[in-house]
């Protein structure tokens, strides 16, 4: 008897794609030489768009690529002697007149430590270090608000306990400051974050337990990185994964993967109350939770820049 062929094919390429309107994105690009078994992190440092993703290999190690125009991509290069089982998160930070690229990722395997290592030029990276009494089983966040970098990430998981709280921490002059719990935030994966305005965002799924897999996102905000309030959420917005989130032309933006297949859907804020209605992004397709970065080229206009990893069909 023959075997039947299998119809599943897994597409671990990350593809890009940017718009100057929020879910406009039509045109798609596989970035070269960037495959992952997640999804990818975004940045702007010094007039580049930056991605940051995991190794497709036992490395587990740290790959980057740049482009200055938001199409053409510079070969992929490796942050040496690291290695994570989740994605890694980039944002870069303004100091004395100078930027440093920032990078903190889940340490690999059952490691879940949380570690960070910075560069002056996205090359060469200081050595890794820890971010003290931080642990988790996700991929952490990291943004930048009132000239502060602030890292967000879930709990820990271990044989018989899941911590699914949620957890900041900011770094001043003398480095990184003790784990701050969020009170009422909860998720099975990682937190994302953006700063619209003088404003703090961020967005989240739901827990996960035996009996309830809650994947609804929620929406919160703070104007000091201390308290936070719960905001408007975004209608019919579920996924099984971390969602994207960015701010652009004056609005917060929102990607998520479907929670019942490899759509990727798409709603923008407009900081007060009022959300549009979810809309599919075209025909793309993601195993992956999706990033989202806003990204003005040298020459060209300012665009929202949608990144992901392919689909399993």
């Amino acid at each position: 008897m023959t075997s039947p062929v299998s119809r599943h094919h897994s597409d671990t390429r990350l593809w890009a794609s940017g718009a100057a309107l929020g879910g406009a994105w039509v045109e798609q690009a596989p970035v070269p030489g960037a495959t992952s078994p997640d999804a990818a992190a975004l940045a702007v440092f010094q007039r580049g768009l930056y991605m940051a993703w995991r190794a497709e290999d036992s490395t587990d190690s740290i790959w980057l690529a740049s482009t200055s125009d938001g199409n053409s991509w510079a070969s992929p290069w490796n942050l040496p002697y690291v290695g994570t089982s989740e994605r890694p998160a980039l944002s870069a930070v303004e100091h004395a007149g100078s930027e440093s690229l920032f990078v903190a990722w889940k340490g690999a395997g059952r490691d879940q430590s949380i570690y960070w290592s910075t560069s002056s030029d996205g090359h060469k990276w200081e050595d890794q270090q820890i971010l003290g009494g931080a642990e988790s089983a996700r991929a952490p966040s990291l943004v930048v608000f009132r000239g502060l970098l602030h890292a967000f990430w879930r709990g820990s998981e271990h044989l018989i306990t899941s911590n699914q709280n949620l957890y900041a921490s900011v770094r001043g002059e003398t480095g990184w400051g003790a784990p701050m719990g969020l009170p009422g935030m909860g998720s099975a994966e990682s937190p994302a974050v953006a700063v619209l305005g003088d404003t703090l965002y961020l967005a989240h799924r739901g827990t996960k337990a035996t009996l309830d897999n809650d994947k609804f996102i929620r929406l919160w905000s703070s104007g000091n990185g201390i308290s936070w309030t719960s905001r408007a959420n975004p209608p019919d917005a579920y996924s099984d994964l971390a969602p994207g989130l960015a701010a652009h032309d004056g609005r917060l933006h929102l990607a998520w993967k479907s929670a019942s297949g490899p759509e990727i859907w798409y709603s923008s804020f407009d900081g007060e109350q009022t959300w549009q209605p979810p809309t599919r992004v075209a025909t793309f397709e993601t195993g992956c939770g999706p990033a989202l970065c806003a990204f003005r080229p040298e020459r060209g206009t300012n665009e929202l820049h949608l990144a992901w990893r392919g689909s399993t069909l």
